[in-house]
């Protein structure tokens, strides 16, 4: 964007004041198309992130599943993926306390 930038301030030096209204009218829509296929890339990639986030929960669910893991199943219900996102939080903070009472004996 910022290279487009430069082009179009060196074209406007160059150009003859009769044609500068018309070079900036061009060069105002090749901004615009520009800033739109940057703003159609990133929502591109804001969804291939979120697809990729959305495989990683579906394989720990699993994972978790044949662990034998009470709570854990594939699912995409928001209601039950806040249960487990709460019964990992719990199991984190048990699993930092019991690390702490083996410190404390040791």
């Amino acid at each position: 964007k910022q290279e487009l930038f430069h082009r179009h301030k060196e074209a406007q030096q160059c150009c003859r004041p009769h044609n500068l209204p018309l070079l900036r009218a061009a060069q105002q829509r090749e901004m615009e198309a520009v800033e739109q296929r940057i703003r159609e890339e990133q929502r591109m990639m804001d969804e291939k992130i979120v697809l990729e986030l959305d495989q990683k929960v579906i394989d720990q669910q699993s994972t978790l599943e044949k662990a034998g893991v009470s709570g854990f199943y594939i699912t995409t219900n928001p209601q039950e993926l806040t249960l487990q996102m709460n019964l990992l939080e719990l199991i984190r903070k048990l699993q930092q306390k019991e690390s702490e009472s083996e410190k404390a004996f040791s």
